[in-house]
C-alpha cells in the first residue's frame, strides 16, 4: 500500500527507481516494440498496483509529485532504447488502476487536491474537436532576426510569449515578436467535460463537471455518453483578464490534465457488490415468490399499478442483447408508457424509479425538453473557446442506465420525434458543423403521459389509444403501453383513500419523533418481505453482469401458440390485425427479463406467461373498444384502425355516388345525412372523416357550399 508519508526524491533517485522497476517488471521488450511501431503505439501503459507493489515509495510519489515523477520516468524509459530506434517525440507513461482512496467525487474536488495525482469517474457529457495545440513556440524578434524559443504552459488557455529577445537584449514591448509556426511543436489537443454519474448524487443535487485535457495519443478516443475513470493531475488555470486596464483574477479555474483513460464498458461497474452482497443475493436463487417480492418493493406507498409495476421491475431487468450474424442488432431494453388519468401517482412513480431504484436513473420532464436536451447537439460556447462543441443529452447520458421521461405528451412535435431512432435503433446520429458522430443510446425508456382530453372519456366506440396524444410512430417503439383509469369504485376508493391515510399517518409518527426526547422509538409497521433501495440496486446490478438466460423449448412453443391464437383472429376479410411481430419481439425481451429477474439462466414456461400476461394486460386495455371489440394494434402502429379507414371508404362510395346525380357537386348535408342514415355512422364522426379527407386533398371545393370528390 502506498504511505501515508510522503518521501520526496530528487530527480536522479526517481530515474534510478524507474530503471529498476521496468527491469523488474520485464518491460524493456515492450519499449522497444513501442519505439518501432511508432507513432502507432505511443505510450507505455503501467499499472499502478504493480508499482506499488514493487517499490511504495515511488508509487508515493507519483501521487504526491506526479508532474516530475512522470518526467523522470519518461526519461529513464528514453535511456533503455538505442539512439536507432529512439522516437522524435518521448514516449509517454500511462498509469491505470489508481487506488479507491485517490478517487475524489468532481464537487468534493478542493485547494488541497491541487498537483496531485487522482482519479475521477463519471460520464463524458461534451467533447471538443480535436485540434494542434503548441507546446513549443519559436518567435523570431524585428529587430535582430533571432528566434527565441518559448515553452507553453499544459493545460492553458492563454498564449505565452518572450518577455525579452535573448540577442540583442530588447524587452517586450520595444520590439516586436513574429510566430513561426512552422518551427515551432505541436501535439493533438482535446478538451472534454466529464460529468458525475448522476447515481453517485443524493438528493437530486445538480451534477458538477470538470473540464478535462486530453493530448496525444489520449485524443479522439472517448466521445459524449462514455462513462469513464481519468487519471492524471489537477491544476489551476487562470482566466484571461477582462479587458484593458482590468486586473487578473483572483479565482482560478480548475481543469484536469489527463494521464490515462479507464472505460467501464460493462454494465454497472459503479455499483460495488463485496462477498456478503453477492452471498444475500445467491441465497435469494430459486426463491418461487423472489419476483413478487421484488415488485412489492418498488415504490410500496404507492398503491394499485401492480401490473405497471411488474412491466417496470421487468424492465430494470431488461432482455438480452443480440447481433444477428450479418451484423443487425436486436435491442433487449424493454420500453414502457404509462398514460393515464391525473392524480394516479405516475410522477412519483417515475421519480422514484428513477431516483431511488434505477442503477443508472436519469428523470427528465418532457415539458421542459427539446429535442437536442434529450438526444444530442452539437453547439459553439466558450468552453471550446467559441468552436463547434459536441453535447450529450439525457437519453446519451443514461447509456446502459434508465431514463424517465414524465409529461411525454407536453413535448413540442418536433422535439418529440427525435426520439424515434433512439428507442428502436439505441444510437443518436448527429451531423452538424462538420461534426458527423453516433453516439450510444443503450438505455429503456419510462414515459408517462396524459390523454388527449386531459382524462380517459367513457366512449363505447373510442379505443383508449385513440386518446393517447402521441403519434404512432412513437407508440410502436413502446413494448408496452398501459392506459390508467381513475373510475369510482366504492370499495376500491375506500381502500386506496385508507392506504394513502395509513402512509401520512406514519410520515406524521416519523417527523413527530424527532421533537421527541432521545430514546422514544416510534413503532412503524412494515414487511419483512420487501428489499431495501439499495439491495434493490445491486441486484439489478449482479443480475445484468451475472446472468443470460435462455429461452427452453416449452417458452418458445408458448410465446408462438400465444401469437399465432391472436393472429388466428384476423384471418378472413374486414377483421382487424391484433398483433404483430414487433410484439413478439417484445414478448422475447419480457420473457428474458423474467428469467433473469429470478436469477434463472433458462427462461421456462413461468416466465413466458408472465410475459404473455402483460402484454394481454397491454392489448386489452389499450387497443379494445368498451364495447368489446376486436382488438387492432393499427392504431398504435399507423394511426388508422380498421374501422376507420372502412367508414373512409364508406364516405367515398356515398360522395361517389352523389358526384354521379350531382357532376357540378354535392353538398356536405347531403354527405353527412347518407352517412347517418344509411350507414348508421355518428354525424360527428362522419365530419370529422370529411374533414379529413379535405385535409388530404382528396375532397374539394370548387365554389362555397359545393364539395366535389378528387378522382
Amino acid at each position: 500500500m502506498v504511505s501515508g508519508e510522503h518521501k520526496a526524491l530528487s530527480p536522479s533517485e526517481l530515474e534510478g527507481r524507474w530503471n529498476v522497476y521496468f527491469e523488474e517488471s520485464d518491460l524493456r521488450k515492450k519499449i522497444v516494440q513501442i519505439a518501432q511501431t511508432y507513432p502507432e503505439e505511443r505510450a507505455l501503459s503501467v499499472d499502478f498496483v504493480d508499482l506499488d507493489g514493487r517499490d511504495s515509495t515511488l508509487a508515493d510519489n507519483l501521487l504526491q509529485s506526479p508532474t516530475p515523477t512522470l518526467e523522470a520516468g519518461e526519461k529513464a524509459l528514453s535511456e533503455l532504447l538505442p539512439g536507432a530506434l529512439a522516437p522524435p517525440h518521448p514516449i509517454r507513461l500511462r498509469v491505470h488502476s489508481l487506488p479507491a482512496s485517490t478517487r475524489v467525487p468532481i464537487h468534493l474536488l478542493r485547494e488541497k487536491h491541487l498537483g496531485k495525482f487522482l482519479a475521477i469517474e463519471g460520464i463524458i457529457r461534451r467533447a471538443t474537436e480535436v485540434r494542434p495545440q503548441v507546446v513549443q513556440a519559436v518567435f523570431e524578434c524585428a529587430a535582430c532576426r533571432a528566434h527565441v524559443s518559448v515553452p507553453q504552459d499544459e493545460g492553458a488557455t492563454t498564449f505565452r510569449e518572450p518577455v525579452a529577445c535573448d540577442s540583442c537584449q530588447k524587452p517586450y514591448g520595444k520590439t516586436r515578436f513574429t510566430l513561426l509556426p512552422e518551427q515551432s511543436r505541436y501535439l493533438d489537443w482535446q478538451k472534454v467535460e466529464v460529468q458525475e454519474n448522476p447515481e453517485k448524487i443524493k438528493g437530486g443535487a445538480h451534477p458538477e463537471g470538470l473540464p478535462v485535457v486530453l493530448t496525444e495519443d489520449l485524443v479522439g478516443d472517448v466521445v459524449p455518453g462514455h462513462r469513464v475513470i481519468l487519471n492524471g493531475r489537477l491544476q489551476s488555470v487562470a482566466r484571461p483578464a477582462g479587458g484593458k486596464g482590468m486586473g487578473r483574477p483572483a479565482v482560478f479555474d480548475l481543469v484536469f490534465l489527463a494521464n490515462s483513460i479507464e472505460k467501464e464498458d460493462r454494465e454497472y461497474l459503479e455499483i460495488e457488490i463485496d462477498d456478503a452482497d453477492r452471498q444475500a443475493i445467491e441465497a435469494l436463487r430459486g426463491d418461487p415468490k423472489l419476483f413478487d417480492r421484488f415488485v412489492d418493493s418498488l415504490a410500496p406507498s404507492i398503491q394499485e399499478m401492480r401490473t405497471e409495476k411488474e412491466a417496470i421491475a421487468l424492465q430494470l431487468f431488461g432482455g438480452v442483447a443480440k447481433e444477428q450474424p450479418d451484423g443487425i442488432k436486436i435491442r433487449g431494453d424493454i420500453h414502457v408508457l404509462i398514460c393515464g388519468d391525473p392524480g394516479l401517482g405516475k410522477s412519483q412513480l417515475l421519480r422514484h424509479i428513477a431516483e431511488n431504484i434505477a442503477p443508472r436513473g436519469i428523470y427528465t420532464s418532457g415539458k421542459g425538453a427539446t429535442a437536442a436536451g434529450l438526444t444530442a447537439a452539437v453547439v459553439k460556447d466558450e468552453f471550446a473557446g467559441g468552436r463547434w462543441t459536441l453535447e450529450a443529452g439525457a437519453m446519451v447520458l443514461a447509456d446502459q442506465g434508465l431514463l424517465c421521461i414524465d409529461e411525454l405528451d407536453k413535448m413540442n412535435p418536433n422535439d418529440r420525434s427525435a426520439l424515434h431512432t433512439g428507442l428502436e435503433q439505441q444510437v443518436i446520429s448527429v451531423a452538424k458543423a462538420g461534426i458527423n458522430a453516433t453516439l450510444r443510446a443503450r438505455c429503456p425508456v419510462l414515459a408517462a403521459a396524459n390523454p388527449k382530453f386531459g382524462r380517459f372519456q367513457q366512449d363505447e366506440e373510442k379505443a383508449p389509444a385513440e386518446q393517447i396524444d402521441l403519434p404512432p410512430t412513437l407508440l410502436s417503439r413502446f413494448d408496452v403501453i398501459f392506459a390508467l383509469k381513475d373510475v369510482p369504485n366504492q370499495d376500491k376508493d375506500r381502500s386506496l383513500a385508507g392506504a394513502i391515510l395509513t402512509e401520512h399517518l406514519r410520515a406524521e409518527a416519523r417527523e413527530s419523533s424527532r421533537t421527541r426526547a432521545a430514546g422514544t422509538v416510534v413503532p412503524e409497521p412494515g414487511s419483512a418481505e420487501l428489499f431495501s433501495t439499495d439491495f434493490i440496486r445491486k441486484f439489478i446490478a449482479y443480475a445484468r453482469r451475472h446472468v443470460i438466460p435462455v429461452m427452453d423449448d416449452a417458452a418458445r412453443q408458448t410465446l408462438l401458440d400465444f401469437f399465432l391464437n391472436l393472429r388466428k383472429q384476423a384471418e378472413g376479410e374486414h377483421k382487424p390485425i391484433p398483433i404483430t411481430l414487433r410484439q413478439v419481439e417484445g414478448l422475447v425481451r419480457l420473457t428474458e427479463a423474467s428469467a433473469r429477474a429470478r436469477l434463472s439462466p433458462v427462461a421456462t414456461i413461468d416466465d413466458a406467461n408472465r410475459a404473455i400476461h402483460i402484454t394481454e394486460v397491454f392489448l386489452k386495455t389499450v387497443l379494445a373498444t368498451k364495447g368489446g371489440g376486436l382488438l387492432d394494434i393499427d392504431y398504435i402502429t399507423v394511426g388508422t384502425p380498421l374501422s376507420y379507414r372502412d367508414q373512409i371508404g364508406v364516405l367515398r362510395d356515398i360522395m361517389r355516388e352523389l358526384q354521379q346525380s350531382h357532376p357540378e357537386g354535392f353538398r356536405q348535408h347531403e354527405v353527412l345525412e347518407a352517412a347517418t342514415t344509411k350507414k348508421h355512422i355518428p354525424a360527428d364522426k362522419a365530419r370529422r372523416l370529411l374533414d379529413e379527407l379535405m385535409r388530404l386533398n382528396e375532397v374539394y371545393s370548387p365554389k362555397p357550399g359545393v364539395l366535389k370528390l378528387m378522382e
